[in-house]
């Protein structure tokens, strides 16, 4: 089950739903969660260019080619249950979307934005040693009890040279200020969808407010 907590905002109830990306079960959670606190808009971690690229791949679905991480992390996210890509959650919620009429709002970097942070954060020495660290992660065991615990566990591993963390946690002051604007503009019940293992980082810095 997806990662549920209702923040509040500057006074404001936010719910935000922390997901395990690639899980097929996590549609069906996704839709109970809307049921259950039906947002009148929804600010989701996706780039601007990841939104117009999944409204593409739906209107005209295309082959994806994951790259080697992404490939082994299906596998293993495979024991607990039906993997598939796109992001199963992201599917849902543009069904949802057409279905409910409420507005979705990407929060996270833009290309250009992420580009400039990744090349200022990681030297090519990095990213081989992040390149070759492939094989170790694939012979690792991941002693998870939940799908929650295992993409927070496969993060600390993934990002394990310094740097990479460093990006993500730049991604995550991004998405705080992101949200903090948003809900600065516009009234009305939110909902906010991140990646469960961003979640904790997110909320303790919009409930901060130092971003």
């Amino acid at each position: 089950m997806s990662l549920l907590k209702e923040v509040s905002v500057n006074g404001r109830e936010v719910v935000f739903f922390g997901t395990v990306k690639g899980l097929v079960s996590e549609r069906a959670e996704l839709r109970k969660a809307v049921d259950k606190h039906r947002p009148d808009f929804i600010l989701v971690a996706m780039s601007p260019e990841e939104m117009l690229g999944l409204e593409k791949y739906l209107e005209e679905p295309f082959e994806i080619d994951p790259d080697d991480y992404s490939v082994i992390y299906a596998k293993k996210l495979e024991r607990f249950g039906e993997v598939g890509l796109p992001v199963p959650t992201y599917l849902e919620l543009f069904a949802l979307m057409k279905e409910r009429g409420f507005e979705v709002i990407p929060i996270d970097m833009p290309d250009e934005v992420y580009t400039e942070v990744f090349t200022r954060k990681i030297d090519v020495l990095k990213i081989i040693r992040h390149d070759m660290r492939k094989r170790k992660i694939w012979r690792m065991e991941f002693p998870a009890e939940t799908p929650e615990e295992f993409a927070i566990q496969w993060d600390r591993e993934v990002n394990r040279i310094r740097e990479y963390m460093e990006v993500e946690r730049e991604r995550e002051r991004y998405m705080a200020e992101k949200i903090l604007q948003v809900l600065g503009e516009r009234e009305g019940r939110a909902m906010v969808i991140v990646e469960v293992e961003r979640m904790d980082g997110i909320i303790d810095l919009v409930k901060s407010g130092k971003v």
